[in-house]
């Protein structure tokens, strides 16, 4: 899913978190009894339940910037705004912080819902779905429909980043929104895997299986329990020994094994731009010692260090996965790959098809209680999340215990538990008025981030007396004789009718499930999975717009596969993910070509003449089988093969792929022509990545297959084959899950300083001269990369850019 704040300001060397701060900002208004942000989630006003946060909308040139969609959706539900006035007794010009003498603050009442439906990943051929909201209150002014040039109204779809509005006035503050997020339970239960379930922050229970696999995204969480095995120094082995198999140690007994660590904790791997940070915290979350960057120097003996190597460990993880699978001896070998060994290394571990050995251990350099050492990170009793998972120890958790679900006042013991003082001398922080003040502690807004949250909506205009009528005593006639307090309450009940509504959609009333808006928008931004509608829009500027089926169907067809890819390989990253798009448009034509055409020609003395089995190669660039290697059938003229010097493309030359990269002439050039997203050509870039699969060993070698002995010597000596795959190259073209990965193990395992080119470019839209040079310069470097040269670099910018302008934020 794509997802973007509601307010999009100017971004350039900022940081995510620093951006999505600036987008976000909560007013600079305190709340008198709390010192609270007005409008803070979940709790506000008298410790009351509040959907969402209030946001100050940023400028720019001097006018607030429009309010945004923050996904693709369908409007639901649209309420005009009321023209402003000053008219004291209108019930928007109520002023909650004057009570007692009216005075004009008027408070926005334009009113946009959305329902959304994100798609996080997939098991198997099943994409993972599911549906929110987001409602953005107090707009100014409604905008017109991007397309229909219509006002909104209920039933039209909206894209990301299309204008809703102009923020409007809250208590008479001007440039201001309320804006929320919330979804129903079986859809909570489909986004974090939670069953509404409360997780005690002082008792955490050790987890006893691995985390979801259909959605990985963000960091990766290990649980390393006491007995875990541990090294001061690199181990020489990758496999884990019998000895040290790791949970047999008791801290009740006081028993461990030597080299095992000695309490539970937990440790983070994050990979961006080239890094691998590691942090490390006890079971209760604490911060164990100062987070490390892995350096490729404690991982891969090499003779010349390089600059910045502590800080690139990412862009090695193909090199320490061949390492460590070249250290195998010939028979566990047979049992193992590159392929999974990187898996292990990217996800901790192995969510593909390729063979691990069961006993592999995962060593890292962790910081521990003891210092730093080298912990497996694999070993029994270990447990692997990531960032779908919305792990408690990270500070997600569910509260669902208010004793009175009906009102807005929250009663949950839980959460009162959660921002009471610490300090257990204070015999009242128990109170509501202390724990009111507690909202406006910097430790307290952390920590309320990151809970989930049920209780009715504010909007729903139903009972608005009953649910709001602990107010009445509590604060209206707290202090104020019966009389004066009855007419704050009246006004108070007034200007909550006028700000809320009868029509609201049912759907959007059960989901009573509500996140922190600036906590959901920049987790999810994380994610990185496209869905088939992204992807259609991304490449829209093509035969798309034409409704051309072909295309349509080979998103649908390749969707779920290119997201496997682009996850596996990191490569979903906003600065990658353009780029890997917008090559992959000019390689692949959209998706729609993966595999080179066979060759061209005609019927030669009643011989076919560049057609695969009898059929014309045209004809079998939708169909999911290929063909068979060109001169199996009879009518197929076997002296292509021969003397005759063609190309892959069927046309006499002096020049082509018959002696590059590995291909042993003529037969090679059909054989092994381009296929994949990337379009893998060359028999020597087809071995490298069957041995990647693990499809081809080092054991032996058949010479059945490879008939070269000078090749043999040079490039694959002693490797062996799997039957029925080395045996069809096409299997590259044909297997759907092959033509992404074999795009991606060759931009991170054969060219790995794509990587580098890619994260030299910016995460925002080119403007200045300068960072257009700097755009093209990325470019360039990329397709120099994958293509080997600058061919149709024009359009494969013109793609990148395309593709930029749907994933990025302007």
């Amino acid at each position: 899913m794509i997802l973007s704040p509601p307010f999009l300001p100017a971004r350039t060397s900022q940081s995510e978190a620093a951006w999505l701060d600036a987008a976000m900002a909560q007013p600079t208004s305190r709340l008198s009894n709390t010192n609270a942000a007005e409008g803070s989630f979940p709790l506000s006003l008298r410790l009351g339940w509040h959907n969402g946060i209030h946001i100050q909308a940023p400028q720019a040139a001097g006018a607030y910037l429009p309010v945004r969609a923050v996904a693709d959706g369908t409007v639901v539900f649209v309420h005009p705004p009321t023209a402003p006035n000053n008219d004291v007794n209108h019930a928007l010009n109520y002023n909650p912080f004057n009570a007692g003498t009216p005075s004009p603050a008027w408070t926005s009442d334009g009113f946009v819902v959305i329902a959304h439906k994100g798609e996080i990943g997939a098991a198997g051929a099943v994409a993972t779905e599911f549906v929110y909201f987001s409602a953005c209150m107090h707009l100014g002014s409604l905008a017109n429909h991007a397309r229909t040039r219509q006002p909104l109204k209920a039933g039209d779809v909206v894209f990301r980043k299309e204008a809703l509005g102009t923020p409007g006035q809250i208590y008479g503050h001007d440039g201001q929104v309320h804006f929320e997020v919330c979804c129903d339970e079986a859809n909570l239960e489909k986004l974090t895997t939670r069953k509404r379930d409360w997780a005690d922050p002082l008792a955490p229970q050790p987890p006893t299986a691995n985390g979801r696999t259909d959605a990985v995204f963000g960091s990766l969480y290990i649980y390393l329990p006491a007995g875990t095995p541990t090294r001061a120094s690199q181990p020489t082995s990758h496999l884990r020994s019998a000895v040290h198999a790791g949970g047999a140690a008791s801290a009740a007994t006081d028993f461990f094994l030597p080299d095992t660590l000695r309490a539970a904790q937990w440790v983070q791997i994050t990979y961006e731009h080239g890094s691998a940070i590691l942090a490390s915290c006890d079971r209760l979350g604490a911060p164990i010692g100062q987070p490390r960057n892995d350096s490729r120097y404690d991982y891969i003996t090499v003779a010349t260090m390089r600059p910045g190597a502590s800080q690139s460990f990412e862009y090695d993880l193909s090199a320490v996965a061949n390492d460590r699978h070249g250290s195998l001896d010939a028979a566990t070998q047979a049992l193992s790959s590159p392929s999974g060994w990187y898996e292990l290394l990217r996800f901790g571990r192995n969510l593909g098809p390729d063979a691990l050995p069961a006993n592999a251990a995962h060593w890292r350099k962790v910081v521990t209680p003891d210092g730093g050492l080298w912990v497996d990170l694999n070993a029994p009793g270990t447990f692997k999340f990531s960032d779908a998972d919305f792990l408690a120890i990270t500070g997600w958790n569910c509260f669902d215990d208010d004793p009175t679900p009906t009102d807005q006042r929250c009663d949950s013991l839980r959460m009162k538990t959660l921002i009471r003082d610490p300090d257990r001398t204070n015999e009242g922080r128990m109170e509501r008025a202390q724990l009111a003040r507690r909202l406006g502690e910097p430790e307290v807004r952390n920590k309320l981030r990151r809970t989930i949250c049920k209780f009715p909506s504010e909007w729903d205009q139903k009972d608005v007396e009953k649910r709001y009528g602990w107010l009445e005593t509590e604060d209206f006639k707290s202090t104020d004789d019966d009389a004066t307090g009855a007419q704050k309450w009246e006004r108070f009940v007034k200007h909550a009718k006028a700000v809320t509504f009868l029509e609201l959609p049912e759907a959007f009333l059960k989901a009573d499930w509500r996140f922190h808006p600036r906590e959901f928008v920049g987790h999810m931004r994380k994610c990185g999975w496209l869905s088939c509608s992204e992807i259609e829009q991304i490449y829209k500027s093509h035969d798309l717009r034409n409704n051309n089926p072909a295309r349509f169907d080979a998103i649908r067809k390749y969707q779920i596969s290119l997201n496997l890819m682009t996850r596996k390989y990191l490569l979903n990253t906003s600065k990658r993910l353009p780029h890997i798009l917008g090559q992959g448009a000019e390689e692949s034509s959209f998706l729609t070509a993966m595999q080179e055409d066979s060759m061209t020609g005609s019927a030669v003395n009643g011989e076919v003449h560049g057609k695969v089995g009898g059929k014309d190669p045209q004809s079998l660039r939708n169909e999911l089988d290929f063909g068979h290697w060109w001169g199996f059938s009879p009518n197929e003229r076997v002296d292509w093969y021969g003397s005759k010097k063609f190309n892959s493309k069927g046309l006499l030359i002096a020049s082509s792929y018959n002696w590059r990269m590995g291909n042993l002439g003529d037969p090679d050039a059909q054989k092994f022509r381009g296929r994949g997203f990337k379009q893998l050509t060359g028999r020597l870039n087809y071995v490298q990545y069957w041995v990647y699969r693990g499809w081809l060993t080092r054991s032996s070698f058949d010479n059945h297959w490879w008939t070269d002995p000078q090749y043999v010597a040079r490039n694959v000596r002693g490797m062996t084959k799997t039957p029925g795959v080395v045996d069809n190259p096409e299997v590259v073209g044909t297997s759907i899950y092959n033509c992404m990965d074999a795009g991606g193990w060759y931009m991170t395992f054969q060219r790995p300083d794509v990587l580098r080119a890619m994260d030299g470019d910016m995460d925002y839209l080119a403007a200045s001269i300068s960072e257009l040079a700097q755009e093209t310069t990325a470019s360039k470097a990329v397709t120099l990369a994958i293509n080997g040269g600058e061919i149709a670099w024009d359009r494969r910018l013109k793609n990148t850019r395309a593709a930029k302008e749907i994933i990025l934020d302007q």
